[in-house]
C-alpha cells in the first residue's frame, strides 16, 4: 500500500500546487497546469526555480491519472524523495516567507530638512543609495543616487557644486514622484513581487517598497526593498525548501 500512499500525497501537493496557481492566474482562460506554470514562472521566486522540475511532474502527474491500469495500480509510482520535494513546494506557495526576509535593515533615513553633506556621508559611510525622507512625521519621498546625479547635473557650475544650504527636500525635487510602494511586516515575498510586477505592467518603475508595521507609509521604516532584492526571494525559498 505504501505505493498507493506515495501517489496520493503527490496528487494531494500537486493540486495544491494547481489551486494556487489557478487562484493568481484569474484572468486567463485556460486552467492547464503548464500553461498557468509559464504564465507566474517570471513572477514567483519559488515557481522559476522549480520551473523545470515542475513541468515534470505535470507529466507525472498525467500518467498516474490517465494512465492508470486498475484501482490500486500505477503505471508511474512516484519516489519518496519525489513526493517530499512537492510537498515542501506546495508549502512554501502555501506559507511564503515574509518581505522583511529579504529586506534591507536597519534603515538608514532622514529628515525632509537634513543637508545633502550628511547624505553624502552616510552613502560613503554604508554604502546604501535609497533613503526614505520624513518631515514632521509625513513621508515625503525616496531621495535615490539617481536623484543626487540629476541635481548634480541641473546646478554644476564651472566645474563645481557649491552644497552649503543644500537640504534633502532639495533633491526630491528632481526625484520621480510615485516611485516607492509600503507593506507592512506581515506581507509576504510574493506581495513584494506583486508589487514589482505590476508597477512594471504599468511601465512605472518602482524605486523601492517601504515594510513598516502596519504598511502606513507614514510609519517608521523597519526594511526597505530593491529591485536587487528581488533575487533574494529565489534564494530565500531554495533555502527553506532545502531546510524544512
Amino acid at each position: 500500500m505504501e505505493p498507493a500512499n506515495h501517489v496520493e500525497r503527490f496528487e494531494i501537493a500537486f493540486n495544491q500546487i494547481h489551486s494556487i496557481l489557478k487562484e493568481r492566474s484569474r484572468n486567463m482562460k485556460t486552467d492547464r497546469f503548464v500553461d498557468l506554470l509559464q504564465e507566474n514562472r517570471e513572477k514567483y521566486g519559488v515557481l522559476n526555480s522549480n520551473y523545470y522540475k515542475l513541468k515534470q511532474y505535470a507529466k507525472l502527474r498525467n500518467a498516474i491519472v490517465h494512465e492508470r491500469i486498475e484501482e490500486e495500480y500505477y503505471i508511474a509510482d512516484p519516489h519518496l524523495n519525489v513526493v517530499e520535494d512537492i510537498e515542501r513546494i506546495s508549502e512554501i506557495l502555501k506559507h511564503p516567507p515574509k518581505a522583511m526576509a529579504i529586506a534591507s535593515q536597519p534603515v538608514e533615513f532622514f529628515k525632509a530638512s537634513s543637508s545633502l553633506q550628511k547624505v553624502l556621508e552616510t552613502i560613503e559611510q554604508t554604502g546604501y543609495s535609497q533613503f526614505p525622507i520624513y518631515e514632521r512625521g509625513h513621508f515625503q519621498g525616496l531621495l535615490t543616487e539617481g536623484g543626487i546625479a540629476k541635481w548634480v547635473s541641473r546646478n554644476i557650475q564651472n566645474h563645481s557644486i557649491n552644497l552649503k544650504g543644500i537640504a534633502a527636500r532639495d533633491i526630491l525635487e528632481v526625484e520621480k514622484r510615485r516611485n516607492v510602494a509600503c507593506l507592512s511586516q506581515e506581507q509576504t515575498v510574493y506581495d513584494v513581487e506583486d508589487s514589482f510586477q505590476m508597477h512594471y505592467e504599468k511601465k512605472q518603475k518602482l524605486e523601492a517598497i517601504l515594510i513598516t508595521e502596519d504598511g502606513n507609509q507614514d510609519s517608521s521604516p523597519l526594511g526597505i526593498i530593491s529591485a536587487w532584492d528581488l533575487v533574494k526571494i529565489e534564494h530565500s525559498t531554495i533555502s527553506l525548501l532545502s531546510n524544512s
